[in-house]
C-alpha cells in the first residue's frame, strides 16, 4: 500500500484561478475523472464556490493532508492485526470541490480516497473517517478471503448498504476510541446521535416503509447521503440503522458472521427480519 498526498503539491503553489485547478485535474486525470463522475457532480458550479472558499483554507488543508498520511498506517496496522487481510492498494489524498469526503472504490481490494477540503482540523475525527473507509476495505477483503464471490452480492440493494455502513461503523469502534457521536458524524454532533437514540423505532419504521414504496436511488439520497434527511431533518440516518443492526448481529453471532452476512441466499429476508427485531 502506498499513500499519495497530491493535496500538498497543489496547495503549496496554490493560485485561485480556474486554469490552475483545471491544469491540476488534468495532471491527475485518473483520480479526478472518477471523482467528478461518481462523487462530485455539477463541477462548474462547485469550482466557482471553491475559488471563493479555498484561499482561506490553505493551511488547514495542508495540515489535514499531512495528518491523514501519518494516521493511516496506525489504523491499517490495527485492522491487519485483527483480521487475516493485507491492504495492498493505494491511498490518495487530494483537494476536491466539496463532493464526498472520502470513499473506497474499484473492486473488493479497493483504493481509498480522502478529500481534504471536507474535513475539520480534528485528529479524532480524522482517525474515525480513516477507520471507517478502511473498515469498508476490511469488509471487502475479508469477504473475498472467505470465498464469497462479489458477483453474488446485490450492490444496489439498500439492505446491502445497511450492512456495509453498519460494518464499517462497527469496525471503526474496534480500532479507534473516541466519543460515540464522532463515529457517525466524523465530528462532535451529540444532537444527531441523541435524536437517533431517542427515536430509533420511528426511524427504523420510516426506513421500512421507504423500502416498500421508494426506489433504491430515492432511498440512497434520503438515508445515506448528506443531501437527504427530508423525513426527520437529519441526514445519513441509514448509518445509524446499519450500526444498530450490525451491533445486534455481532452480539448474537459475532462480528465475523455479521461481516459475512451477505453470503446467505436469503440475505434480503434475513435483513428485513432483523429490522423488525431491532425495532
Amino acid at each position: 500500500m502506498k499513500i499519495y498526498d497530491i493535496a500538498n503539491p497543489f496547495l503549496s503553489s496554490y493560485e485561485p484561478t480556474e486554469n490552475y485547478y483545471e491544469n491540476y485535474f488534468s495532471k491527475n486525470l485518473d483520480i479526478y475523472s472518477y471523482y467528478f463522475e461518481h462523487h462530485c457532480l455539477n463541477k462548474e458550479v462547485k469550482l466557482e464556490k471553491a475559488l471563493v472558499q479555498h484561499p482561506a483554507m490553505i493551511q488547514k488543508m495542508k495540515w489535514i493532508a499531512r495528518k491523514i498520511a501519518s494516521l493511516t498506517p496506525e489504523v491499517t496496522i490495527k485492522y491487519e492485526d485483527l483480521y487475516p487481510i493485507k491492504f495492498t492498494k493505494d491511498v490518495y489524498i487530494f483537494v476536491g470541490l466539496g463532493g464526498s469526503n472520502a470513499y473506497t472504490y474499484r473492486s473488493m481490494d479497493p483504493q481509498i480516497a480522502f478529500c481534504v477540503e471536507k474535513f475539520e482540523a480534528d485528529e479524532d475525527a480524522l482517525k474515525v473517517i480513516i477507520a471507517h473507509e478502511f473498515g469498508h476495505a476490511t469488509h471487502h477483503l475479508f469477504t473475498t478471503y472467505n470465498g464469497i464471490d462479489a458477483a453474488t452480492i446485490s450492490w444496489s440493494n439498500p439492505l446491502t448498504w445497511l450492512l456495509q455502513e453498519g460494518v464499517a461503523t462497527y469496525l471503526s469502534t474496534e480500532v479507534v476510541k473516541v466519543q460515540q457521536d464522532i463515529y457517525f458524524a466524523y465530528k462532535r454532533d451529540v444532537e444527531w446521535l441523541s435524536f437517533c437514540e431517542e427515536n430509533k423505532t420511528k426511524i427504523i419504521g420510516a426506513f421500512q416503509k421507504d423500502l416498500m414504496q421508494k426506489s433504491s436511488k430515492e432511498i440512497f439520497k434520503e438515508w445515506f447521503s448528506i443531501n437527504g434527511g427530508q423525513t426527520f431533518d437529519y441526514t445519513r440516518l441509514g448509518y445509524y440503522i446499519g450500526y444498530v443492526l450490525v451491533h445486534h448481529l455481532a452480539a448474537d453471532e459475532g462480528i465475523v458472521n455479521a461481516m459475512l452476512y451477505w453470503r446467505h441466499a436469503d440475505f434480503e429476508e434475513r435483513m428485513k427480519e432483523l429490522l423488525h427485531t431491532i425495532l
